[in-house]
This record gives structure tokens, C-alpha cells and sequence, in this order.
């Protein structure tokens, strides 16, 4: 008897913390790397860009590091789907990835969403540029009713996802905290890429 109430008192307490994680208050103010001016927009476009030093290295050698980076980066279960195109310009890499962003993921709940991007990487002596692009979604895929398809533009600017008082929207807004944590994590993968012996 007293196992069966003990079972039960534990149960209670673990359906506590989770309503408790559900419904806790969110956060007014905004993370500095997720605040206004953090997603830019170049001819009305989401178009994320970064240089990344390579000290020492030629062009070619560059592309080399970037070529084993793909390689290793992209490949499943990471990412959903990769395709590198045909080079229109020597020095010049373009790719097209499909992969899936978590928003939460718990035991009773899985919320994520399918993010597809461009990325068109610039090699050069010294340096490459990350550029990461055309940026759409694919949220709850696995609904009845298809899920939600939507563009960077449509969801993760600033005029969509910062609301009024400063605050990040609370749908839109984990599209762009997470659309700009994987913008960062790639360019910090390339960045050790570049850098390693």
C-alpha cells in the first residue's frame, strides 16, 4: 500500500513540473543576439553573411577545408537532405540543405519544424564568406492538415517577430532564435574548419 502511494504521490509531482515548464512565465526582455537588427535583410531578403578569416591559406586551400567541412557536417541523421550544385564560378561553393530546428522537445512533446536554406560559400585567399539564404519552413509536417509553410521573410524579420514593446512574438519568435543559433552554429563549424592544423 504504501509503494502504491508513494507511486502516486510521485506521479503528481512529475505532472507539477511539467504543467510548471508549460505554462512558466516567458521572458520580457530580448537576448542581445536575437534583438532588433539581428536578422538582416538585403533586397528583401533574410540573407545571413559572414566573413571568416583563414590566415594563411590560399583560395584553393580554403576550398579544400570547406569541401571536408560539407562533407562532414552534412550527412544524416544532421540534416535531412543535401545537394551541392554545379560551379557557375571556380572558388565558389552552392548548396541547398534541408534539415529540422527543435523548438521543444520532452518527453510527452516534440515541436520542431523543417528550415531548407541555401548557401553559397566564397573562397579566397586569406578568407571565405558564409552566406546563407531563400530560408523557408515547414512547421508540424507530420499534421492532418499539412502543417505550415512559411519564408524567413514572412516570419522572422523584424517587423513580424519583435512585437511592439520590444518583446520576441511567441510564435515567430523561436523561428528566428533558432534560424539565427543555426546561422551561428555554421559559421563557428567553419570557422574551426579554417583554423585547424
Amino acid at each position: 500500500m504504501k509503494k502504491i502511494v508513494a507511486l502516486i504521490l510521485l506521479a503528481m509531482v512529475s505532472v507539477t513540473a511539467v504543467q510548471a515548464q508549460l505554462f512558466k512565465k516567458r521572458e520580457k526582455t530580448v537576448k542581445q543576439e536575437y534583438n532588433a537588427g539581428t536578422v538582416p535583410v538585403v533586397n528583401n531578403k533574410v540573407t545571413f553573411e559572414q566573413v571568416i578569416p583563414a590566415p594563411g591559406l590560399t583560395a584553393a586551400q580554403v576550398e579544400s577545408k570547406v569541401k571536408e567541412w560539407l562533407s562532414a557536417r552534412f550527412v544524416k541523421p544532421t540534416v535531412i537532405a543535401f545537394k551541392e550544385y554545379d560551379r557557375e564560378k571556380p572558388g565558389t561553393i552552392v548548396a541547398k540543405a534541408e534539415e529540422y530546428i527543435v523548438f521543444r522537445k520532452t518527453f510527452f512533446v516534440l515541436n520542431r519544424s523543417r528550415i531548407y536554406y541555401f548557401l553559397t560559400i566564397t573562397c579566397a585567399d586569406g578568407s571565405c564568406t558564409l552566406n546563407m539564404s531563400r530560408i523557408t519552413y515547414w512547421w508540424d509536417d507530420e499534421a492532418d492538415d499539412g502543417g505550415l509553410k512559411t519564408t524567413a521573410e514572412e516570419c522572422i524579420t523584424d517587423k513580424v517577430a519583435i512585437k511592439k514593446d520590444g518583446s520576441l512574438h511567441r510564435f515567430y519568435g523561436k523561428f528566428r532564435t533558432k534560424t539565427i543559433d543555426l546561422f551561428n552554429t555554421l559559421a563557428e563549424g567553419l570557422t574551426q574548419q579554417l583554423n585547424s592544423k
